[in-house]
């Protein structure tokens, strides 16, 4: 291969391996996630959500940071939230984030405001269906 075209290759490659990449359990963003709530793009919101996976249950920091955000997020960018996590569904742990949503850990929204506002966003009848039922259950506990 020509050292160009070698050139050009590595670069390629080294440019799709940076863009989005997203380690589980990774909170070296939320310091300025957090400080960006209310104005984060679609693409940011995507990394975040991300982040989230069953092996980071045993990461007390990282399980209570991201679980605050969360919650901030759905909050605060109630729709743009719900809509990344309807377009990022094969890529996400659902699963997970749906589990959160049952148990906050230091942040405790107002659940009946909350509701409101993700029953007035048009997303997926069964993901929207599924937030609301995880937040109802939470709302019973806290």
């Amino acid at each position: 291969m020509k050292p160009k075209n070698y050139l050009m290759t590595l670069l390629t490659l080294s440019t799709l391996t940076l863009y989005g990449q997203t380690k589980k359990c990774d909170e070296t963003n939320f310091h300025s996630i957090s400080e960006k709530v209310g104005k984060l793009t679609q693409n940011e919101i995507a990394d975040f959500l991300l982040t989230f996976g069953e092996e980071c249950r045993n990461n007390v920091e990282y399980s209570e940071l991201s679980n605050e955000l969360l919650f901030k997020l759905l909050d605060k960018q109630t729709e743009l939230t719900l809509k990344t996590i309807e377009k990022e569904e094969s890529k996400i742990e659902l699963k997970t984030i749906l589990e959160d949503l049952e148990e906050p850990i230091s942040y405790t929204p107002d659940f009946k405001k909350l509701l409101t506002k993700i029953n007035a966003v048009s997303v997926n009848d069964k993901l929207k269906g599924q937030v609301i039922e995880r937040l109802k259950t939470a709302d019973e506990k806290y």
